[in-house]
């Protein structure tokens, strides 16, 4: 099902939202490998996305398959499936997840070269008491962000397919927000650009997913953003300076992190 994606980024003082993170990395880095990777406290099935710098600058996915994929916490080991088969995507089993409180280790072996990273989560903080929503001037309903006091990510999820306003496709009654609380503060967002403001109706169900950063996430979702949202402006960081966890030969992040979840109906 095809969602539509916007992604908002949060200082002290101002946010934004874009569309999804591209990788911009060198032609001659064509063997590096990208990864990302995020798991979680909840018990479900979790990615790992491998994939291979595109030679061509307008070229999509190129999966990296054929690859072992093994998440560890030092004492059991969860081995990855890639399904289906050549799409790069890595599975853990349904019923994983990353505990509290320990240290996840990310093994991969592929063609010949090994990689490894490492992550821990810190604890989720509750929402804070402030509406999800409010009401715009043209009728209908946008969110209301608002930070919290340690850095977060949160994404949301809006659905008003069940509504007699959506008067398209399903497709065209779903989105997606995803919200970044980074806890920094960039002169260069004094120029940033005009950006997209998601609507819906009455009826809307808003699912809020909000997860916790470890001070090495936030650092890399920092110099992600930069180099993606900011650049043009008069203060951008050099492209290829995005931060990574992984080992040398990779780039990317494997990230752990604590979840807390809620939902709500506009009224």
């Amino acid at each position: 099902m095809r969602v539509r994606l916007t992604i908002l980024f949060f200082s002290l003082f101002s946010f934004s939202c874009e569309k999804e993170l591209p990788w911009d990395i060198d032609a001659q880095d064509n063997d590096l490998l990208i990864v990302e990777a995020l798991i979680t406290n909840e018990k479900t099935t979790h990615l790992v996305k491998l994939s291979h710098t595109n030679p061509e600058s307008n070229g999509g996915f190129n999966p990296a398959s054929g690859a072992t994929v093994v998440i560890s916490d030092g004492v059991t080991n969860e081995l990855l499936l890639e399904f289906p088969a050549g799409s790069g995507l890595y599975f853990t089993s349904s019923d994983f997840r990353a505990l509290f409180g320990r240290p996840y280790f990310l093994f991969i072996q592929y063609n010949g070269k090994n990689y490894s990273a490492a992550d821990a989560s810190v604890p989720g903080q509750p929402f804070n008491n402030e509406a999800v929503y409010k009401e715009s001037d043209n009728g209908l309903y946008t969110l209301n962000f608002s930070g919290g006091e340690d850095p977060s990510m949160t994404r949301y999820f809006m659905n008003w397919t069940q509504s007699p306003n959506c008067e398209t496709s399903n497709d065209g009654c779903l989105a997606k927000v995803i919200y970044y609380d980074l806890k920094t503060v960039d002169v260069n967002q004094n120029f940033r650009p005009e950006k997209e403001i998601v609507y819906f109706p009455k009826e809307t169900i808003i699912l809020r997913k909000k997860y916790s950063l470890s001070e090495p996430y936030r650092q890399f979702l920092r110099s992600m953003l930069s180099e993606t949202e900011w650049r043009g402006g008069y203060f951008d960081i050099q492209r290829g300076n995005v931060l990574t966890n992984m080992s040398e030969g990779a780039v990317g992040f494997f990230a752990v992190s604590t979840v807390v979840t809620d939902s709500t109906i506009v009224q």
